[in-house]
């Protein structure tokens, strides 16, 4: 069925070839020897076209490589459904190379050279994108109708005479001051333009480079949007404008160009991608914590996001399954900014968004539901196309899609997601642009055979931060640190010497490894000790453990041991008369620790100290804290 429909396209195509005129001359197709096909509807400035007057070309490089205008009925069935079959011609050293689109309309002798699509030329003899029932479509854009505002030449409004304010500005795009005198600034209020467009200059007496000086007009609480024409394109430059302004009537922003500068800040359309990688045959793992860069989206204009057999969900604590299916009884949604959603795909795929980066606030606005299971819990993502910081903890997914563990730092990359936990509800979260400052903390990562972290597990050092422990799949591998009979993935420390249980458990048989890490603190002890196997290992030489673990393993299986301050390692322990002498001055505390941790003597002490300690033969720690300092010295008894 599927050749037969080809056949009778390729002899529709062939009896239009010579009955139409055309704009672009078509290629010798007997000069290539392969050939890939689009079949798909076409869309000009979001509007479905119905007329055989629209005709498609594609080019590699500059070369056209396909004509076509487009064609009904469609072959299904579907009356007045116009589409395009596309053809493309290459030869084998243009394989891999990118296929792009342009459209001309007959009956208005318009042409549109902004296609939102491209395509890499296959090297497949016959290769088809897309398909009768795929829903793929070709979207033009014209160079001068833009989706968010009006077009160029703009009429300024004569109803608002005598009201008004003035601005002063720089132009901004993409995050660079621009320098050009051939854009003109319109200023707009629903469309109606307010300011007159005028072109920039150059102020030298202030070494401000161009600007634009221009009188706006209308009415307290107008808000006032932007657009750029650039006079020497002849065309409505395609960006948006995060900057907005509220009109006062006589007042004047940016005037004083020293202290307070006025920007103009434009934004282009832009493409960003995520990379997917397929779970295959295999079910286990390959989940992605996503967010959206542009704003709202519907996922059907996510390219490849629901492609091949995917799964999409938002996370909801209040409903009975807290995982809410995209296909789900509950109907299709819409990508949210500063929302995250799971993700994954059958096969090996690359997200792309396309449009403008959120230029919006930051916030977000928690829920907690006490009723719920995971009361607090929200998934949320970074809205911004680029780095975004949070001053909170949260939870990321692991590096095999596996597990959702602890983040490390304070940023947040773009298209990601994360959980975050809420203590009541309404309460807000923002992601910031600006990195804020960080406390020390430590660092532990649980990895197999050495690769990406499974999980993860931190401790904070003065600053209150606690996180409780998550799990995904209560049956995977997982590092944390119990206390009040809880688990926490983060705790807070604020002492300057302590001890710690952390707690292990292994979801398979196997050999481990523990390693450390710490930021902003400088550790004069760090020890763990394996209660299973007596193992004392110094991390300040060894940042890290490996070790055989098993399922039926009791979780309990480590200690960590730890003193910030300034300690120093001078001997101020030794042997006498059978006793063990501490030269010590002033205040102190002396303890005697063995090798699995246990404190095995602990007392307060003022000036030199006698001991007597019965001590099987082995190693064992002395250390003498006083205050913020602390020595620490090995003895071994034999």
């Amino acid at each position: 069925m599927k050749k037969l429909i080809m056949i009778v396209t390729a002899l529709m195509l062939s009896g239009m070839m010579f009955a139409q005129e055309y704009h672009w001359t078509a290629p010798n197709s007997s000069l290539y020897d392969y050939r890939n096909h689009i079949t798909a509807q076409v869309k000009i400035d979001g509007v479905l076209q119905a007329s055989d007057a629209i005709e498609i070309a594609a080019f590699i490089g500059d070369e056209v490589r396909g004509v076509i205008r487009l064609l009904e009925p469609y072959p299904v069935g579907l009356p007045g459904q116009y589409y395009t079959y596309l053809t493309i011609f290459a030869n084998q050293p243009e394989i891999g190379q990118t296929i792009t689109l342009k459209a001309y309309d007959h009956d208005t002798d318009t042409e549109y050279v902004n296609c939102q699509q491209t395509f890499e030329f296959s090297g497949a003899e016959e290769y088809h994108y897309g398909g009768i029932e795929s829903g793929l479509y070709l979207e033009f854009v014209s160079e001068q109708i833009l989706p968010f505002g009006p077009d160029y030449p703009w009429i300024q409004s004569s109803s608002y005479s005598g009201n008004g304010m003035a601005l002063t500005a720089q132009i901004q795009i993409d995050g660079e001051l621009v320098d050009r005198a051939t854009w003109e600034v319109g200023a707009f209020c629903d469309n109606e333009c307010r300011g007159d467009k005028t072109p920039l200059t150059d102020w030298t007496d202030f070494n401000m480079g161009y600007f634009v000086d221009m009188n706006i007009l209308g009415n307290n609480g107008d808000i006032i949007d932007f657009y750029l024409y650039d006079t020497e394109a002849g065309a409505v430059l395609r960006a948006k404008c995060f900057t907005t302004v509220e009109l006062v009537n006589d007042t004047y922003i940016g005037q004083d160009v020293f202290n307070d500068l006025f920007v103009l800040n434009f934004v282009t359309e832009q493409t960003f991608t995520k990379e997917i990688e397929g779970y295959a045959e295999d079910s286990i793992g390959h989940y992605y914590l996503i967010a959206s860069p542009i704003g709202e989206v519907d996922p059907e204009n996510v390219t490849n996001m629901l492609e091949n057999s995917f799964d999409l969900y938002y996370f909801n604590q209040s409903s009975d399954l807290e995982w809410i299916n995209y296909e789900g009884t509950d109907g299709n949604y819409n990508l949210l900014p500063g929302k995250g959603y799971l993700y994954a795909n059958s096969g090996d795929v690359t997200l792309t968004f396309k449009g403008f980066p959120y230029g919006g606030e930051g916030e977000v606005t928690l829920a907690y539901d006490a009723n719920a299971r995971f009361a607090g819990w929200n998934l949320v993502g970074n809205p911004f196309a680029n780095t975004a910081y949070i001053d909170r903890e949260f939870y990321v997914m692991n590096e095999f899609g596996t597990e959702i563990i602890t983040g490390e730092g304070n940023s947040v990359e773009a298209m990601e997601g994360i959980f975050v936990v809420a203590e009541t509800d309404g309460e807000t979260m923002t992601f910031s642009t600006e990195e804020p400052n960080r406390g020390a903390s430590l660092t532990m990562n649980i990895t197999q055979n050495r690769g990406a972290a499974i999980d993860r597990a931190i401790v904070r050092f003065g600053e209150e931060s606690t996180l409780p422990k998550f799990m995904l799949n209560e049956n995977n591998t997982k590092v944390y640190i119990p206390q009040d009979n809880k688990d926490y993935a983060v705790v807070s420390v604020n002492s300057d010497m302590g001890e710690m249980p952390v707690n292990f458990k292994a979801a398979k048989n196997g050999t481990y490894t523990l390693s450390f890490s710490n930021e902003e603190v400088s550790f004069s002890y760090l020890h763990l000790i394996d209660n299973l196997t007596g193992v004392d290992v110094d991390l300040l030489e060894t940042p890290s453990y490996s070790f055989d673990a098993k399922t039926t393993d009791y979780a309990t299986r480590f200690k960590l041991v730890f003193a910030t301050g300034n300690a120093t390692d001078d001997s101020f322990v030794f042997f006498s008369n059978g006793n063990w002498v501490i030269n010590n001055d002033g205040k102190a505390i002396v303890q005697v620790v063995d090798v699995t941790g246990r404190i095995l003597k602990s007392e307060q002490i003022e000036g030199s100290y006698s001991m007597s300690i019965n001590a099987a033969p082995g190693v064992y720690m002395f250390r003498l804290i006083s205050g913020n300092d602390m020595k620490v010295q090995k003895v071994v008894v034999r």
